[in-house]
């Protein structure tokens, strides 16, 4: 005999919630980013159906010796996924459009794309100055 166990939805929701974590990212691309930007964020929205993302910016490259500058965006990303979790499927969207993960020196070369986790929003992780005005357009004081 099965006995029936009712669990009221407000607790399910709390439940839920606070499973759930809000992670600041950043996404940059100097390899094609008007064609790897929007393929990125299609795969980043797939993951999540509350995301936001700041407006595109051009950047210089840092400590790079390269000729390509980056287009850059910052990212806040809700889910119940772990950092390591999240960090796997970033890897997984940026080996699909074209990023050799596995060259040691993938850090100090062009990309097609790079998603990174910056920490919690809750923790108010630090950002690069060069994307601290992008702070504003997630609701995030710079």
């Amino acid at each position: 005999m099965f006995k029936a166990v009712v669990i009221s939805t407000s607790y399910l929701r709390l439940a839920v919630n606070e499973s759930m974590q809000k992670y600041l990212c950043s996404l940059g691309s100097n390899i094609e980013p008007q064609s790897h930007f929007p393929k990125a964020r299609a795969a980043l929205e797939a993951l999540s159906g509350n995301i936001s993302f700041s407006r595109n910016i051009p950047t210089r490259p840092v400590n790079m010796n390269t000729k390509r500058d980056f287009l850059n965006a910052l990212f806040i990303i809700q889910t119940s996924m772990s950092a390591e979790q999240l960090k796997q499927e970033f890897n997984r969207i940026e080996e699909a459009l074209g990023r050799d993960r596995s060259d040691p020196q993938r850090s100090l070369k062009d990309r097609t794309i790079d998603i990174d986790i910056l920490g919690k929003v809750s923790d108010n992780p630090k950002v690069p100055n060069y994307l601290t005005s992008l702070l504003t357009d997630l609701g995030i004081a710079s």
